[in-house]
């Protein structure tokens, strides 16, 4: 047994006290703490915020050795070892540790130091209330030891692994509970909101129960969804039986809001999201996962499949338990590939080397990132739905991908086999009448569009290509003014100027010189600002040159700009033939 104390000491200081307790140590041994944490693949040295580490044996200090960056050595005792330190919590964010005068949430990789070689002993965690705070709620999937319902007590784990994979949540918290497929979840809130919490348990209830059909079994025996409420913030991360979420005020519909609104769907996407990773991530993963490596990178190709595959779900969900309608559905979808055909990074960048290069490429995103690389979250989420479309029409509608991800959960999932790079495709050929080996590996290994258009009209589904608004505003919608002329870079309009944060190859902006982190303060002598933008780009066509000032750091710029004619990046689909839809989805009327 591995024993730690926690208890948040210092919430203005932001510390929590950790002490971790080992009854048998071997000579020289070694303590180390994840350098990155499961489902966020960033090496983010969580080490660095620990303090004060110093070990005591039998009454007496005991020498600690730092060995490498999130590795320490003890010297030898023949008696039980206990470490104390501290940690500093202030990332509000799903991935580490946060804590102030009025809510904490933590993952045990930012908190609790592994003992090495006694990794697969079960794990006691003992959870102390803060000195300022006794009253405060507890949140956690982790197996309560003792200890009252949503108070401080002793939880267990049976390993690192399982310990490390049960986030907490602590504060004055918001709890309501509901029932799906007979399991039990639970919904908590942390931060000042508004949340009409009965309808949104409601809709949680529908996408668990749409899920747990889908599988027909539950790799959890209950669930907890840990939010956390801010001004402006959006992120989840998936655990074995929660999910950690950080979502805006807005993004949790009033009691005095009745229709559907873009914020609410995002944020009971996110939810769908982080769900079905319980299947597809937690329980089937890629081989290489199997054990996670946490001290470095562990590298796959087949993100595309567990992230793409689950971000074609989560919204289409929506639509099959009944929350959006086919239009709602459609404009997400709309907005999906219009994301993933605006830049070139398609062309640069196969969804498979985004997948393995997501450490450093994908998580460390520049300015250059539209034209250099492609999301294996967005284009993933177009192959899945090509692959379901391909798999009905070829099954006359027998087959579908939820099918599929369910046979595949079933054979290397539960069984805790793992995927192979090629186990998604070989897989595939097994079922009789089906043939989607020549897309799917073009698809995942080349460097081009999807044919989706084809495969939508055979569902009855138009496709038109549209200007947008302007170059901020891609997407699934139509717009009322159309932009005249491309601009050619994505901008934040301000009273100073236009900031640019992406400019496009080979458009506008481009050509005439200008950069990421460009302040333009004028086009053709007026001054550029929030107010005036949309006027000045309605008063040129195409070929029409003009005169810009900037700034690039402190130094005024005068450039010279071209207008060329903007490009038709917004997809809007809608059903033209409902007869078509044929169950993949249920027109509203």
């Amino acid at each position: 047994m591995v024993a730690y104390d926690i208890t948040p000491i210092d919430l203005h200081g932001h510390l929590f006290n950790v002490s971790l307790t080992i009854e048998r140590a071997v000579d020289e041994q070694e303590l180390w703490l994840p350098n990155w944490i499961p489902g966020s693949y960033l090496i983010r040295d969580f080490s660095k915020h620990i303090i004060g580490l110093h070990a005591e044996s039998n009454g007496q200090e005991l020498t600690i050795e730092q060995i490498a960056k999130n590795r320490w050595r003890l010297d030898k005792s023949n008696h039980p070892i206990t470490v104390y330190y501290q940690v500093y919590a202030w990332d509000l964010s799903v991935r580490s540790a946060y804590l102030d005068q009025f809510q904490g949430f933590f993952n045990n990789t930012s908190l609790c130091l592994a003992v090495e070689g006694q990794t697969d002993l079960p794990c006691e965690l003992h959870l102390h209330a803060p000195p300022e705070a006794p009253q405060w709620k507890v949140a956690t999937g982790m197996p309560r030891k003792n200890g009252q319902a949503h108070s401080w007590g002793t939880f267990q784990a049976e390993n690192y692994d399982a310990l490390i994979d049960y986030p907490f949540l602590i504060g004055d918290l918001t709890i309501e509970e509901f029932i799906a497929h007979g399991i039990k979840h639970s919904f908590v809130l942390s931060g000042r909101h508004f949340a009409d919490t009965s309808r949104i348990t409601a809709d949680l209830a529908r996408i668990c129960e749409t899920q747990l059909q889908m599988f027909d079994e539950a790799p959890f025996q209950s669930y907890t969804f840990l939010t956390m409420v801010v001004g402006n913030g959006f992120g989840g991360l998936e655990h074995r039986n929660s999910t950690a979420l950080l979502c805006s005020r807005k993004d949790l519909i009033s009691a005095h809001q009745y229709e559907m609104n873009d914020n609410y769907q995002t944020f009971l996407s996110l939810c769908c999201h982080e769900y079905f990773h319980s299947w597809n991530i937690k329980t089937l993963k890629p081989r290489a996962f199997l054990p996670y490596q946490l001290d470095k990178e562990s590298y796959t190709e087949q993100l595309w499949f567990y992230e793409g595959m689950t971000s074609y779900f989560d919204d289409y969900l929506l639509h099959a338990s009944g929350i959006i309608d086919e239009k709602r559905y459609l404009k997400v979808l709309g907005d999906t590939l219009s994301r993933v055909e605006r830049g070139a990074g398609q062309y640069q960048q196969s969804v498979t080397e985004s997948s393995f290069l997501a450490w450093t490429k994908f998580y460390q995103q520049n300015e250059n990132a539209p034209n250099s690389i492609v999301s294996y979250y967005a284009k993933g989420a177009l192959i899945a739905l090509s692959l379901d479309l391909m798999l009905r029409l070829q099954s006359e509608h027998k087959l579908t991908l939820g099918n599929v991800m369910k046979d595949l959960w079933q054979e290397f999932g539960k069984t805790s086999i793992g995927t192979a790079d090629d186990t998604v495709l070989s897989w595939l050929n097994h079922y009789p009448g089906i043939d989607v080996s020549d897309f799917l590996k073009d698809a995942l290994y080349n460097k081009d569009s999807i044919p989706l258009i084809e495969l939508l009209q055979n569902f009855g589904i138009d496709v038109q290509r549209q200007v947008p608004v302007d170059d901020n505003n891609s997407g699934g919608k139509a717009a009322d003014q159309p932009a005249r002329v491309n601009f050619g870079a994505k901008y934040k309009a301000s009273a100073q100027g236009l900031e640019i944060i992406n400019v496009y190859h080979d458009e506008s902006a481009y050509h005439a010189g200008l950069s990421a982190g460009d302040r333009i303060i004028a086009v053709d002598h007026l001054q550029v600002n929030e107010q005036s933008i949309k006027t000045i780009l309605e008063r040129y066509v195409p070929g029409d040159t003009v005169t810009v000032h900037a700034f690039r750091r402190d130094e005024l710029m005068t450039l010279e700009l071209t207008w060329l004619e903007p490009a038709k990046s917004s997809y809007l689909l809608s059903v033209k033939q409902p007869d078509k839809l044929k169950g993949w989805l249920t027109p509203s009327g």
